[in-house]
């Protein structure tokens, strides 16, 4: 089964291990990841993460795709989100509006800053599951003002929203889930069923989840090979543009 992996990050953890691009590369061998999709989150400045995201595309360009993390609070995100796409390994964004501390529902700026994305026709992945800053329900409603943009929803909600995650989202057909740290059964076998193979993708948020486990999570739902596929590694490379 060919996988790619929508969602890993690098650096330090909580416990201050640092994890390098070389880690994440033996990690991907192990387990037959083919691509990553890659962001780094923990920093001062988005410039600086970024950086260390194209300079991973250049070391292995045909292993990591590059996300641009962006953050609607810095006066020069359009600029940022311009800068990165000058990069060919960028080929997606990343927004955690829970680490930079706003509402997604009552945060005008990132109306300016889809409209700057929209054109580029890449996907804009966003964390799900945190409260309060993080909900699927206020992401949806950014979705719903940029049908022209694609969303992943990370985790389809986490643990404690992931019925609402896939309820609000089961009629955006710009927005896909992606099932990284998402262990619910019923959530899981909701999303299935009401979403499709045709809009879950495959993510470990390496290094924080164990690959392995993220992958034979999906044993128990006795999927066929086209549905494996398309979750496993179709559907990154489409969004991707592959």
């Amino acid at each position: 089964m060919r996988i790619n992996d929508y969602h890993v990050h690098m650096g330090k953890n909580s416990k201050g291990v640092n994890y390098t691009v070389e880690d994440l590369i033996a990690s991907m061998d192990e387990f037959g990841v083919e691509k990553s999709g890659l962001s780094i989150l923990n920093g001062v400045t988005v410039k600086e993460l970024n950086d260390r995201v194209m300079e991973a595309c250049d070391k292995y360009p045909d292993r990591i795709v590059g996300y641009a993390y962006i953050n609607p609070r810095e006066a020069g995100a359009i600029d940022e989100v311009h800068r990165c796409m000058k990069h060919k390994g960028m080929r997606g964004f990343k927004f955690h509006s829970w680490k930079h501390g706003y509402f997604p529902s009552n945060n005008k700026a990132l109306d300016g800053i889809m409209d700057a994305i929209a054109p580029y026709g890449y996907p804009v992945l966003v964390h799900t599951g945190t409260a309060p800053l993080a909900l699927p329900q206020q992401w949806a409603e950014i979705a719903k003002r940029h049908s022209d943009v694609t969303f992943v929803f990370a985790h389809i909600g986490y643990l404690d929203f992931g019925y609402d995650c896939v309820e609000c989202v089961k009629d955006l057909k710009n927005v896909y889930v992606d099932t990284a740290g998402q262990v619910e059964i019923p959530v899981m076998e909701k999303a299935l069923e009401e979403l499709g193979p045709d809009r879950m993708i495959y993510g470990s948020d390496w290094p924080y989840k164990y690959p392995k486990s993220e992958i034979t999570k999906f044993d128990y739902y006795n999927l066929s090979e086209e549905d494996k596929e398309k979750i496993f590694y179709k559907n990154a490379m489409k969004i991707w543009k592959y």
